[in-house]
């Protein structure tokens, strides 16, 4: 029997803007928020903005969505090895 995970959200937007500076951001940008403050917020932040309310930097937080897709975290695009 294959396992089967079901995504945890099942709407996110593919492409999404900043709640506070209007940036475009990618679908992965938006997980962060699903995965670091709510499942359901609607309330999304770019990394600049995130990282500042988190008190971590962009590039932190770029380097944990690239660990999240690593592990395998559903709510973020498949990793692929290049």
């Amino acid at each position: 029997m294959e396992f089967y995970r079901k995504p945890v959200v099942e709407e996110r937007p593919a492409d999404a803007y900043c709640a506070a500076c209007d940036t475009p951001m990618t679908g992965d940008e938006a997980a962060l928020n699903y995965k670091l403050v709510d499942k359901k917020t609607a309330h999304i932040l770019c990394p600049a903005c995130l990282g500042k309310k988190l008190e971590l930097s962009p590039e932190t937080l770029r380097e944990m969505i690239t660990l999240f897709r690593k592990q395998g975290c559903t709510l973020f695009s498949p990793w692929v090895e290049e």
